[in-house]
């Protein structure tokens, strides 16, 4: 079966939310090795996705427009809320604060990424099917994380 090409969008952001369960679940268990390997692994690939979004599915939604919506100013706002907040975690755990005094951060960190989650699968990843060129689809393609 041939995917279509929105369905790139939605599994690049249910890998991403994969990557972050398994994350909350080393937390939960108190797992400090898998924890950090499981955010950091996380860190990277939100990096690199949104990286990629901001150069193809950002200027396309921009060429394009959506009434109501400044997709420049809220998808770069989000993105740096998450991969800073990500980072900030990264660098305590590196430091050696017990995982648990963390627990307001992660669940700050979790709202947000349920929050980005919920505002591209709604309003920004439906615009896209309409606005991306088969070039910008095959960008985001290449870029998503399995």
């Amino acid at each position: 079966m041939r995917e279509a090409p929105v369905d790139t969008l939605l599994f690049a952001q249910q890998a991403l939310r994969s990557r972050f369960d398994d994350f909350l679940q080393a937390f939960k268990r108190n797992d400090r090795p898998a924890l950090h390997v499981a955010l950091v692994d996380f860190e990277e690939q939100f990096q690199r996705w949104t990286e990629t979004e901001e150069k193809t599915l950002v200027p396309a939604l921009i060429r394009n427009g959506i009434p109501g919506r400044d997709p420049q100013r809220e998808l770069r706002l989000e993105y740096v809320q998450i991969r800073e907040l990500t980072l900030y975690l990264v660098r305590q755990l590196d430091e050696g604060i017990r995982a648990h005094d963390l627990a307001g951060f992660v669940e700050n960190l979790d709202r947000r990424l349920r929050a980005h989650e919920s505002e591209m699968e709604r309003i920004y990843y439906p615009a896209a099917r309409t606005m991306l060129m088969p070039e910008e689809w095959s960008i985001l393609k290449s870029a998503r994380p399995e």
